[in-house]
Formats: structure tokens, C-alpha cells, sequence
């Protein structure tokens, strides 16, 4: 293991949160995986990353269809967009995912890409969902 990497790496702003239904916590878990790959970094580098990335994607597209379901279910108005944001955040996955495979590992800047260029901006992008949720009274996320 690194020294210093003992420590969960990436943590979601409170910001981020919808508190609407099960969003936030398929995100805490999205983040979970990429720090569950932190402390198995030698010198930087993480040789078995299949396993945890399959397990990312699989949460990924899990999180996506949970939430169009709930967006088409609540009559959301920005579900096509949203939709196609998810196809090319998941594009984006993929690409990230050929490019350890072509190297043989994942680094420490793979995660970090996986956290701060797609958790992030998935995050970021549910946010006007929440407002949508939140003027429909289904939940308050100033707490």
C-alpha cells in the first residue's frame, strides 16, 4: 500500500445531496467503490481494477435506470436530456475503463478522474432534479 493513502480519498459535498429517495446513497456508494480501490494502490498503481470497476459500472447503470424511473414516474420535464447525459457519462466510463486495460493497471489519476470528471458531474447534474422534487414538496434538501 502507498503511505498516505490509508484514508478514504473522495468525499461528496453536502451541496451535492437531493435528499430525495435512495439518490444520494447509490452516489455515497459510486464513491465508496472508488475509495475501496484507494488502500490497494502500490506505488500508485492498482493491478486488479476489474473487479471493482465492473462493480462501479454496475452500480452506474443501476443509479441510472433507478433514477429515470423516477423522473419519468414524476413527469420530469428534463428526462431526456438527463438520460442522455447518463449515455455519455457511462461513454465516458467505458473509455476510462479501455484505457487501464490498454496500460494493464489503474492509477491513482484514473480514480481521481472517476470521482472529479464523472461522480461529480452526475451529482452536479441531479441537482435540478432535486429542485424539481423539492418545489413538488417531496422533500426538503436545505436541512
Amino acid at each position: 500500500m502507498s503511505e498516505g493513502l490509508e484514508r478514504q480519498e473522495f468525499t461528496l459535498p453536502q451541496t451535492f445531496y437531493i435528499y430525495f429517495n435512495d439518490i444520494d446513497p447509490e452516489h455515497e456508494g459510486l464513491v465508496e467503490v472508488i475509495n475501496g480501490c484507494v488502500p490497494r494502490l502500490v506505488d500508485g498503481i492498482l493491478e486488479e481494477f476489474e473487479e471493482p470497476f465492473e462493480k462501479f459500472v454496475a452500480r452506474l447503470v443501476g443509479h441510472f435506470r433507478n433514477e429515470e424511473s423516477h423522473m419519468r414516474a414524476l413527469g420530469y420535464d428534463g428526462l431526456e436530456w438527463h438520460a442522455g447525459h447518463h449515455a455519455e457519462c457511462l461513454e465516458r466510463v467505458h473509455e476510462l475503463i479501455r484505457g487501464m486495460r490498454s496500460r494493464g493497471y489503474a492509477g491513482m489519476q484514473d480514480l481521481r478522474v472517476c470521482f472529479h470528471d464523472i461522480i461529480y458531474d452526475i451529482a452536479h447534474a441531479d441537482l435540478q432534479f432535486g429542485e424539481f422534487v423539492e418545489n413538488l414538496g417531496l422533500t426538503q434538501r436545505r436541512r
